[in-house]
């Protein structure tokens, strides 16, 4: 007894010897002893019910944290799910922004910033609106815009919006973002996509579009104001400034499967692709002309096509292609080129 006492491990059943013991004590002690004795039981009789009390609310308590418990884990629950979901709405940047606490719901949570904006629409879409079912245009949209989303969130661009099927991003918004190295990405992410954009006519033709969807891009560089634009109840973070303006009009400039850079881009990434020189055109809203390139290549071939991928026996696979010199444009044939040349020099390696 006196061991589970010492030990802090007092049982109710310690408690019923305890009273044994005064009782046998009372019965043999000296009228001294049994003084003492009859002192001590009303104790033993507190002590009791005072165990009794703790062990009620020590049950009560661990209840109720296990009721807490299974009500942060329902929290947590709901908050991963509504924070997937966010995800969903947001580009994966502007999603780590917000996370992470660098940025304010506040519209004065704006700067000024050197960004590569670009701007794409799928020509051939509208038309299509007119003459296929909802369903099959929803496919065709929501394929070409998630793989342009992923191809988006791979190069590091931050998705401003989704307009239809236009498709607005912009790059450099970090404090240490180099503006050349987002200028390079942002062409590097328009190639894929173009390419993406081939490899995406398989899809739409298992559907019954057999026209042919090409993408245009146009890329521009310049001084921004990037931040929350809007009011205390909704807002968006977005970009303004001339720049956007210049980038969206040099897509509509851009022929369909082309990318149309800017003279300030051009001079940023022109040691990574190939350009021909396009001219100055005036673009609305902006005194001075514009230079124009459009892009052929790219002069890095170190990085192989998406639509080329090699196996382990040393072969490759190489994704279905199809090809009409009337309806390719000069990148698009250049990117055909480049790709069926990677692919004989596999095979001639394995001679």
């Amino acid at each position: 007894m006196f061991d589970s006492l010492s030990s802090g491990g007092l049982e109710p059943a310690d408690l019923d010897r305890i009273e044994a013991l005064l009782a046998a004590l009372a019965d043999a002690a000296s009228p001294q002893q049994a003084a003492i004795v009859t002192e001590l039981t009303p104790l033993v009789d507190k002590l009791r019910e005072d165990f009794t009390d703790l062990s009620l609310l020590s049950q009560t308590v661990l209840e109720h944290s296990t009721e807490i418990e299974n009500e942060l884990s329902a929290r947590n629950e709901r908050i991963s799910g509504l924070l997937d979901n966010m995800k969903r709405y947001l580009s994966a940047q502007l999603f780590d922004l917000i996370v992470g606490g660098g940025i304010q719901a506040t519209t004065t949570a704006t700067r000024r910033r050197r960004l590569t904006v670009f701007f794409s629409d799928l020509v051939g879409f509208t038309e299509l609106t007119d003459t296929v079912e909802a369903e099959t245009l929803s496919a065709v949209l929501n394929t070409y815009l998630d793989r342009m989303a992923q191809i988006a969130d791979r190069w590091g661009g931050t998705i401003d919006k989704f307009i239809g099927d236009a498709v607005m991003v912009f790059f450099g918004d970090r404090d240490d973002s180099d503006p050349a190295e987002e200028a390079v990405r942002c062409v590097r992410m328009a190639l894929e996509m173009q390419s993406a954009s081939v490899e995406l006519a398989g899809t739409w033709r298992a559907l019954g579009i057999d026209r042919p969807l090409r993408t245009r891009i146009g890329i521009n560089t310049g001084h921004c104001t990037v931040g929350n634009f809007g009011s205390a109840a909704r807002m968006d973070y977005t970009i303004v400034g001339s720049p956007v303006n210049v980038a969206s009009r040099l897509e509509g400039l851009a022929e369909p499967g082309g990318i149309t850079l800017s003279g300030s881009t051009y001079h940023l990434v022109k040691d990574v692709v190939e350009c021909s020189h396009r001219g100055p055109v005036q673009v609305k809203g902006v005194h001075h002309a514009v230079e124009t390139y459009d892009v052929l290549r790219l002069v890095d071939r170190s990085q192989p096509s998406s639509m080329l991928r090699t196996v382990e026996d040393g072969g490759f696979e190489l994704a279905a292609l199809t090809y009409s010199p009337t309806q390719f444009s000069a990148l698009q044939r250049a990117e055909m080129q480049a790709l069926l040349e990677q692919a004989l020099e596999i095979v001639r390696r394995s001679d």
